[in-house]
């Protein structure tokens, strides 16, 4: 396989997981008065340790992830952006329709020693009993910061850790 066809092999599955990830139901915070931060604050000290990647936070406008990031993504349009940093670790960056960052997903193709684990993202309250086979999925939702944080590393013998970022949409009175 060559290179080209294994970098698109590997954004365009990024981009199933990535769309699958964004069909999870969000919470509906109920304010009469909501003004959302920008970008949003982080949670509480002792929640999740990840309430950013690598200085992205949701809220980010389009110019200051890029600002941030200070390397070319691999693809990049209205929507959002596609990065790879290394042979193992990508990330897709989803842009709201005012262009600023509502949802931040982190493709891990290979667990290591260097690989976030579930209390390196959730905080060390996370206790999750891996199934079986290794998987391990849990989800928080931090309201008052006005995100939620997933972490989900499949099983079998070729692991992957995905974690999501993403916007609690605020109902509109």
């Amino acid at each position: 396989m060559t290179k080209v066809s294994h970098l698109l092999c590997g954004f365009f599955g990024s981009v199933v997981l990535f769309a699958a990830a964004m069909l999870i139901p969000t919470q509906t915070v109920e304010s009469k008065n909501a003004a959302a931060a920008d970008p949003l604050p982080t949670p509480p000290v002792n929640a999740a340790k990840m309430s950013e990647f690598r200085g992205v936070r949701i809220g980010m406008t389009k110019d200051e992830v890029k600002k941030t990031i200070d390397k070319d993504p691999v693809v990049s349009d209205d929507s959002g952006f596609y990065y790879e940093f290394s042979d193992k670790e990508t990330a897709q960056i989803s842009l709201d329709a005012d262009k600023k960052v509502r949802a931040i997903a982190v493709m891990y193709s290979a667990v290591d020693a260097s690989t976030p684990k579930l209390t390196d993202v959730l905080g060390p309250d996370a206790k999750v009993t891996p199934a079986a086979d290794g998987q391990v999925y849990d989800m928080v939702r931090y309201p008052a910061a006005g995100y939620w944080i997933s972490y989900n590393r499949s099983g079998g013998d070729s692991p992957r850790v995905t974690i999501m970022i993403q916007k609690i949409e605020v109902a509109e009175d």
